[in-house]
């Protein structure tokens, strides 16, 4: 008998499952009132990353005489253009994505789900639909206290910035996490003055602290002021913009600000108390290693269950909670060893325990690092600015984590995380030859760092290091 499945929510989470309860034979209903692809595809991640590219041009644009260009005139960005391109690669995968349920035969409903229990939903303008399971995967929305919330035109999250016509000619981004840097390195190559205001001492806190330093360090040379430490309780209005306040002064203040302090759960209406599905301590439903929530035949897949907030997260998500949901054999996600990636200016790939993290886990660390500017390939592109970090265990060799910031990092880091899940140790990396010339180099000599055997750089003590294989 074929099963049929209820998805309540389109995004990364939402449609992947879709696509892949079809692909195993079953029949989908595919819930959201709005275009398919989430905040990712139609506010995040894709009009993000393409300003990225387009600012990681501009940047190169500016510096073409080093490269052997002659560039007349001046080189501009123009910001209507910019989201003109980002419009239309976001109409492009928007339709990618409607064809593929259309190909699967996934039937869309145009409407709003309010789940009743773990087998049935409510659907604004069509009634209930009755399945075999039900996906929650309503994702999140940026969080704008009423505090931060004091003028609806100077005042963004990311949501609203990319609806911006033009640009302001000074910023204050509040917040030390993705979006806030991300937006800083974006709005800094515009011509933007960029100042952050944040409650911790460095950029992106979570990360290794050695790339955390080399975002810091890029952010002093290009201009961006990060005013960490900072327990902003709230924005207030001036008289040349917003400023922002702690219990006692104004710290920083801008033509415009950016509130980039973190998002919250979409769980708003889904009828979840009536229901009796129980949340998390901070309002995410609360979900097992399968995804499925305490109702039998409910799921909560995504940001909505507050587990990692990344969207290739959300999707491998949907692939076990509906492989759960139909019976198919499956293992849990292994979360600690989901890559990390972010568009910062140079970008990040990251996967697997910190240094720090690693020492805390009881773990005797031995650590590799490697500059990009090192390498042959680094060089012939320019880009110099970088490093890649390898973190071992120094009894076993067992690899832990490898942290990267440069050019491309955040493809060079899937090696890694292959590697992480076979549970393989430094010497993998070590003893797999890596073409030359090419960035990825920087991967193998940080290992060999680690073994004390790197060899463009001065030799560690053996001794510290793993032994061989």
């Amino acid at each position: 008998m074929t099963k049929h499945i209820a998805i309540v929510g389109g995004g990364p989470a939402g449609y992947v499952a879709a696509s892949h309860a079809a692909a195993e034979g079953a029949r989908v209903t595919l819930i959201d009132p709005a275009p398919l692809g989430g905040t990712c595809l139609h506010r995040g991640c894709i009009p993000t990353k393409t300003l990225v590219e387009v600012c990681n041009l501009l940047d190169k644009m500016r510096r073409a005489e080093s490269y052997g260009i002659r560039v007349s005139g001046p080189v501009e960005a123009d910001w209507p253009g910019m989201r003109n391109k980002a419009g239309k690669v976001i109409g492009l995968l928007n339709t990618g994505i409607n064809s593929l349920m259309a190909d699967r035969r996934v039937v869309h409903m145009q409407g709003r789900g309010r789940i009743l229990d773990g087998r049935r939903v409510e659907v604004s303008g069509h009634g209930v639909v009755e399945a075999d399971a039900v996906l929650v995967s309503t994702g999140s929305t940026p969080i704008l206290p009423d505090s931060f919330a004091v003028d609806p035109v100077r005042v963004a999250t990311s949501d609203d910035l990319l609806q911006w016509d033009s640009l302001p000619k000074t910023l204050l981004i509040v917040g030390d996490g993705v979006v806030a840097c991300e937006f800083a390195f974006i709005m800094n190559t515009l011509g933007v003055a960029v100042t952050m205001v944040a409650m911790g001492a460095r950029p992106l806190p979570f990360i290794d602290s050695d790339i955390s330093a080399v975002v810091q360090r890029e952010m002093r040379r290009r201009g961006i002021q990060f005013i960490g430490n900072c327990a902003v309780e709230g924005l207030v209005a001036v008289a040349d913009g917003i400023a922002a306040r702690t219990r006692d002064k104004e710290v920083a203040s801008a033509e415009r600000a950016l509130v980039a302090i973190g998002r919250r759960p979409n769980t708003h209406g889904l009828g979840l108390d009536a229901a009796g599905v129980a949340l998390g301590p901070r309002g995410a439903i609360a979900t097992d290693a399968y995804m499925q929530t305490n109702l039998e035949g409910l799921y909560a897949v995504g940001d909505v269950n507050g587990r990692l907030a990344l969207a290739h997260a959300a999707s491998a998500q949907a692939h076990s909670a509906v492989d759960h949901a139909l019976g198919v054999e499956c293992a849990p996600l292994d979360e600690s060893i989901v890559p990390w990636a972010v568009f910062t200016m140079p970008e990040i790939g990251c996967v697997g325990m910190t240094e720090q993290r690693a020492i805390e886990s009881g773990h005797a660390v031995s650590v590799g690092k490697f500059d990009l500017r090192g390498l042959g390939k680094a060089q012939a592109m320019s880009e110099l600015t970088g490093m890649a970090k390898v973190v071992a265990d120094r009894i076993s060799g067992r690899l832990l984590g490898v942290h990267i910031i440069g050019a491309h990092a955040s493809d060079m880091v899937h090696e890694a995380a292959v590697l992480l899940r076979q549970n393989a140790t430094v010497h993998a990396i070590t003893q797999t030859v890596h073409a030359h010339p090419t960035l990825s180099e920087a991967i193998q000599e940080a290992a060999e760092d680690a073994l004390g055997q790197a060899v463009h750089k001065p030799m560690k003590n053996k001794a510290a290091a793993p032994a061989p294989a």
